[in-house]
């Protein structure tokens, strides 16, 4: 998992996220602790899921056809993206939604907009723009509420209009804690922040 930087942002947000909750100073080395010890833990703060479960680039720059060749059902790639979007993918992601009710799920690319809304069936929600901007380089970030849960739908990790500095990555976590509370960081306390004291 550490191979991939996506991982390490997700990282950074959530160490700036509980570090704002618990009204702590931050480090460089906070969300590399978050990373070793408590992201996607057991009974953890976040989840990470797909709306298409297999990657878009493929390793070794495989193409899409030689890599599911024999599999009717995921060639061309778009019949493959058709099955998520009609299939069950898309119920079964939103089925996982109404079962844990999380306060915030943060939708990766907005270029994929529309499917966040038809995954979790958003075309009702309330909606609104927030402008993210800690630095010099604002990116707007779409929310959207319904039943008890907000969906922030906002830039990519990566790429040149992605949320791609520091600076960014730390203020998406400090605006995420206007519906976070200490509880929503299970085995932590700012106790454990304490010389010799451990996460529980």
């Amino acid at each position: 998992m550490d191979r991939w930087q996506s991982h390490q942002k997700i990282a950074r947000i959530m160490s700036a996220a509980r570090a704002q909750v618990f009204r702590m100073a931050t480090g460089e080395q906070d969300w590399k602790d978050y990373f070793d010890h408590h992201l996607y833990a057991p009974q953890g703060a976040e989840f990470k899921l797909s709306l298409f479960p297999l990657p878009a680039r493929l390793i070794n720059q495989t193409p899409w056809s030689k890599a599911f060749k024999g599999q009717p059902e995921l060639l061309p790639r778009q019949r493959y993206l058709d099955l998520c979007r009609e299939g069950r993918r898309f119920a079964f992601i939103d089925g996982i939604r109404r079962r844990w009710k999380p306060k915030v799920v943060i939708c990766l690319g907005e270029r994929h907009a529309d499917d966040f809304v038809q995954a979790f069936a958003l075309a009702q929600a309330r909606a609104t723009d927030h402008v993210l901007q800690p630095a010099d380089q604002p990116k707007t970030l779409r929310v959207l509420e319904r039943d008890g849960t907000t969906w922030i739908i906002c830039p990519p990790l990566a790429g040149a209009a992605g949320m791609m500095s520091d600076v960014l990555l730390d203020a998406m976590g400090r605006y995420i804690t206007r519906w976070l509370r200490p509880d929503d960081f299970p085995g932590y306390s700012a106790a454990a922040d304490e010389p010799g004291a451990r996460p529980s």
